[in-house]
């Protein structure tokens, strides 16, 4: 999960269904930073694993996703380095919202 703000971010922890045999929801702000949110403790707290993602990472992740499957949409892996990360964070949730 992927959000352009921490607010927006919490929201959608909330109303966000939990994978078949996960215990997190696992989703980025769009600083790069990683959030976990437990909702059999309704708790939202920074990730432990990974601290920031790259630009790579985060549009790896979009691109694996079922959503991204389902909409064959696919974010391009070219010219990461001219494209700024709040950018890129804007353009998956709207690709995900359409």
């Amino acid at each position: 999960m992927v959000a352009s703000n921490l607010k927006s971010l919490a929201k959608s922890c909330l109303s966000a269904k939990i994978g078949k045999g996960e215990k997190i929801i696992r989703a980025i702000d769009s600083s790069a930073e990683e959030f976990w949110y437990s909702p059999d403790n309704f708790a939202f707290a920074p990730g432990f694993a990974f601290k920031r993602w790259t630009k790579k990472k985060i549009i790896e992740l979009y691109n694996d996703s079922s959503n991204a499957k389902e909409l064959d949409i696919k974010y391009p892996l070219k010219s990461l380095s001219n494209k700024r990360l709040s950018r890129i964070i804007a353009d998956i949730c709207k690709m995900l919202k359409s």
